[in-house]
């Protein structure tokens, strides 16, 4: 006959009570691991697609757009977003929104409910830094900011606690302020001319200029910036030439020679920096020049404004714009420019809009020259970095701030 001890029978049960905490507390880590991991990819998945809702709102509103223009912009975004491969469990689309859509609230908000529960805010304020229910000065810088709240997710092993799970985001974005280095420039060099006007580097708004080309002194800043030179630039990444893959081609858009492009000539451009003058009417350019208004092959494809006879103003109400007629062009400290190939140093940064094709001498009232009116309103650049000081004298971008209500960046 066998016998079994107490003391045995109470070890066996210790264990048994030891095992099923054990299995709890793992299957709490197990829980913990495998939903947090959840939570991680989807709250990053939100962040991406508010960051760019806000980027959106920005742009349609920098494109002319109203506020409610710019709100339908930013919930577009966030339903593509939301639509596109691997995001199936965002749950945000047309069909769950609610029948009021994107509504003007109080002030500047809108917003957009959906049925399960999740919400979107869109604020619209002239202060990065401040966003409630209060009016919007449409003259002045415009800052968006957009925030998705308590989207649910679908809870997996922590739901055996009775635990549940969400993710909220929030972004910001607007006007940058002016740009003190960018890689996006033309190959045309202006010079300061700030001693004759109060005006941005004495360039007034709405006045068409001859910005590079044969002087003509009967044109605004018809001078040339030194002896024999034409207001042409040299750019990191091109040949030394005015054919194809040299001006003519950096005046076209190409994009530079990356195997030409060095540690002394990084086809980057800040204030401070010296640029060399190109010398020479170089007529080659024509066909560049024209590639802003008509289709040739090497080239981006051509602005579908092709009217030479329009404005800024005018270009900006076209729904076929393309940019291809807007460029940036560095501004020089021409006093020093003495004749040939020489050093400039760049003081800033000026945008045009390119009113005419380049046709060669005797083929039109003005020959060998490239003009440009002046505009400040929309001048943008897909790159850059701002400077410490704020100004609002040259080109900007759109860009994201940190949100002063979350964090979130």
């Amino acid at each position: 006959m066998q016998y079994v001890s107490m003391k045995s029978k109470k070890q066996s049960g210790l264990v048994v009570i030891l095992f099923t905490l054990s299995l709890v507390v793992l299957l709490g880590f197990a829980a913990l691991a495998v939903d947090l991991s959840h939570l991680v990819l989807n709250k990053s998945r939100v962040q991406n697609g508010v960051d760019s809702a806000a980027l959106s709102a920005s742009v349609a509103i920098e494109n002319g757009g109203g506020l409610s223009d710019a709100a339908k912009a930013a919930i577009e975004t966030i339903e593509l977003m939301a639509s596109s491969s691997g995001n199936d469990e965002l749950n945000i689309s047309s069909q769950n929104i609610t029948p009021s859509e994107v509504s003007g609230a109080q002030g500047a908000q809108y917003q957009a409910t959906y049925t399960d529960g999740t919400y979107i805010d869109i604020f619209f304020s002239n202060d990065p830094t401040e966003f409630s229910n209060q009016s919007v000065n449409l003259g002045r810088d415009i800052y968006t900011r957009v925030s998705i709240d308590n989207h649910t997710l679908d809870s997996f092993l922590i739901q055996i606690f009775g635990l549940s799970k969400s993710v909220s985001a929030s972004a910001v974005s607007g006007r940058s302020s002016t740009l003190v280095a960018t890689s996006n420039i033309a190959p045309i060099g202006v010079c300061d001319q700030s001693g004759t006007s109060s005006s941005p580097w004495g360039y007034s708004v709405e006045t068409r200029y001859q910005i590079a080309g044969k002087a003509d002194d009967s044109l605004p800043n018809g001078g040339d910036i030194g002896p024999g030179n034409f207001n042409y630039l040299s750019l990191d990444g091109f040949g030394t030439g005015a054919n194809y893959e040299g001006l003519a081609g950096a005046m076209g858009g190409n994009p530079p020679d990356e195997n030409e492009l060095t540690e002394t000539a990084p086809g980057r451009y800040w204030v401070g920096r010296t640029i060399l003058t190109k010398p020479g009417a170089n007529n080659s350019i024509s066909e560049a020049v024209n590639t802003r208004f008509d289709d040739t092959s090497g080239y981006p494809d051509s602005d579908n404004v092709k009217d030479e006879d329009i404005d800024y103003s005018e270009y900006l109400n076209r729904d076929d714009r393309n940019g291809r007629r807007l460029v940036t062009v560095p501004v020089l400290d021409c006093s020093g420019i003495l004749n040939g190939r020489d050093d400039a140093t760049i003081l800033g940064f000026a945008c045009f809009f390119i009113t005419n094709r380049y046709v060669k001498q005797g083929n039109a009232e003005y020959s060998k020259v490239v003009l440009g009116e002046f505009f400040t309103e929309g001048c943008t650049v897909p790159n850059g970095g701002g400077g410490l000081s704020p100004s609002d004298t040259g080109p900007y971008k759109i860009q994201l701030y940190r949100d002063p209500v979350r964090g979130d960046a």
